[in-house]
C-alpha cells in the first residue's frame, strides 16, 4: 500500500513545526503529529534571538511574530561571582533584530498554527515505531480516539523534545551526565529593576550554572536556575530550593524580589547539551531540535538551534524525496550541515563554559574591566552575541590578557 505521507514529523514545537513549513514549501506532504493539544506551556527561558528572528523573516512570517505578546530585549546585563553588575547593551537598535522574550505557550502555539496552514495535523501519541528491513517506515501509537494506529511514511521525523519517543526507540537518547543540564524556571510579578536586557547572574558557588531574570509583559519575569547535572550532584545542590535561597539572601535580589509574588510554580526539566555531539540520523529517521541533543551548552538555549534543524532537515528530507534515497548514508548530509551551522558556535560556548569552570575570577575580570574600560565594554557588546566573538573571548591570548589585568 502507497504512504499516504511522504514524511511524518513527531512533535509540534518549535523544530518540528518550522521543519513542516519548510517541508510544504518544498513540496514535501507532510503529517504533523503530537500527543499535547495547543496552546500548551513548555518548561523554558522563553527567549528568542537573532537565530529564530532569521528564519521566521525567511519564512515571511516575522511581522506576526512581532505582534505577540513579548518583551524586546537589547542587551544582557551581566553579573559576576564577586557580585559586580554591568549592562551590556546592543549598539543599534534595530540592527541586528531585537531579542524576544515570549512564553512558550505563546510563541510555540504561534509555530504550530503557522504550520497547520500548510501541512496536515493529527493529535497522536506516539507508543513504537515501524521499521521494516532496517528502515524506520512509520509510527504506531494511540489517536485522537484512544485507538491504537498505525501511520506509514518514506522517512519520520523525531521533534518530540528531550525525551523523544523517536530516539529512545532507536537507542538514541543517552547523554553523559557533564553534557546533560537541568533547570527550574518560574513566573514572578512584581520583581523590580527590571529593563529591556536579559539577566545573566553568575554565582560563585553554583558555577559553571547561572541564576537568570528575563523580563516579560504585565510586570512578570521569567527566573530560573540552570547547571550540569555532574556538577550539582557534586555540590549536592537542590536545584529548586538553590533557587528561592538565592531570590532571599543574595544581595543582587533581595530587594527586587521583596514585594513580588511567585505566578504558578517552580517547575524543572533536563536539557541535553550539544557538546555531546549524538548521532541525529539513520536509515529512515532524523532527529531534531532537543530530540537530537542541540541545547547550548553555555546559555542553556534551545530553541534558535531547534529551529535552524528543522530547516536544514526539511532541505535534506526535500532531497530525498526527489532521489528516492532514505539511507543512513544519504541522510548524514543533515547531521554535515547541521553541524557546519551551529557547530563554531557550539564548541566555542562549550569552551566558554570549561573556562568559567576552571577560572570563575576570569568573570569577575571580564565585568571589572568592562564597567571601568569603556573601550572593552564596547569591544565585549559586539564580541558576546555572536559566535565568532564568543570563539575570540575564549583564545589563550584573550584569557591571558584578562589574567593579567591590573585594574
Amino acid at each position: 500500500m502507497a504512504n499516504q505521507y511522504d514524511v511524518i514529523i513527531v512533535g509540534a514545537g518549535p523544530a518540528g513545526s518550522i521543519a513542516a513549513m519548510y517541508l510544504a514549501r518544498a513540496g514535501v506532504k507532510a503529517l504533523l503529529i503530537d500527543k499535547a493539544e495547543f496552546p500548551r506551556d513548555k518548561i523554558c527561558g522563553d527567549a528568542q534571538g537573532r537565530k529564530a528572528a532569521k528564519i521566521l523573516k525567511e519564512l515571511e512570517i516575522y511581522h506576526e511574530y512581532e505582534k505577540l505578546e513579548g518583551q524586546k530585549v537589547y542587551g544582557i546585563t551581566l553579573s559576576s561571582p564577586n557580585g559586580k553588575v554591568v549592562n551590556l547593551d546592543s549598539g543599534d537598535r534595530n540592527s541586528p533584530a531585537p531579542g524576544y522574550v515570549h512564553k512558550r505557550m505563546i510563541f510555540d502555539n504561534f509555530l504550530f498554527s503557522e504550520a497547520k496552514k500548510c501541512v496536515d495535523f493529527k493529535a497522536f501519541d506516539v507508543k513504537d515505531l515501524v521499521i521494516e528491513g532496517g528502515f524506520v517506515r512509520g509510527v504506531i501509537g494511540l489517536n485522537g480516539n484512544k485507538e491504537q494506529e498505525t501511520i506509514r511514511a518514506n522517512i519520520v521525523l523525531g521533534a518530540d523534545g528531550a525525551n523523544s519517543i523517536v530516539g529512545g526507540k532507536l537507542g538514541l537518547t543517552k547523554n553523559p551526565l557533564d553534557h546533560l543540564l537541568v533547570a527550574v524556571r518560574a513566573y514572578y510579578r512584581g520583581v523590580t529593576g527590571m529593563s529591556d536586557r536579559i539577566e545573566i547572574h553568575m554565582i560563585d558557588h553554583l558555577i559553571p550554572g547561572y541564576f537568570w531574570i528575563f523580563p516579560l509583559p504585565n510586570g512578570e519575569a521569567n527566573v530560573g536556575l540552570g547547571m550540569i547535572i555532574k556538577d550539582m550532584n557534586a555540590k549536592k545542590v537542590n536545584i529548586k530550593e538553590a533557587l528561592l535561597k538565592e531570590i532571599k539572601v543574595n544581595p543582587l535580589f533581595v530587594d527586587r524580589f521583596k514585594d513580588s509574588a511567585i505566578v504558578g510554580e517552580v517547575k524543572g526539566w533536563n536539557l541535553p547539551a550539544a557538546s555531546y555531539r549524538r548521532k541525529c540520523y539513520g536509515n529512515g529517521f532524523l532527529l531534531l531540535g532537543d530530540a537530537a541533543s542541540l541545547i547550548d551548552p553555555l546559555s542553556g538555549e534551545g530553541v534558535g538551534n531547534a529551529m535552524i534543524s528543522g530547516r536544514i532537515a526539511a532541505t535534506v528530507v526535500a532531497e530525498a524525496m526527489k532521489k528516492g534515497d532514505f539511507s543512513e548514508k544519504f541522510l548524514k548530509k543533515y547531521d554535515d550541515e547541521l553541524w557546519a551551522t551551529i557547530g563554531e558556535e557550539v564548541e566555542a560556548d562549550y569552551k566558554l563554559q570549561k573556562l568559567g569552570k576552571q577560572f570563575p575570577f576570569l568573570i569577575d575580570k571580564i565585568v571589572e574591566r568592562a564597567l571601568k574600560d569603556p573601550k572593552f565594554k564596547k569591544k565585549m557588546e559586539e564580541l558576546l552575541p555572536f559566535a565568532g566573538g564568543k570563539k575570540e573571548i575564549g583564545e589563550d591570548h584573550f584569557v591571558e590578557d584578562l589574567k593579567n589585568a591590573k585594574f
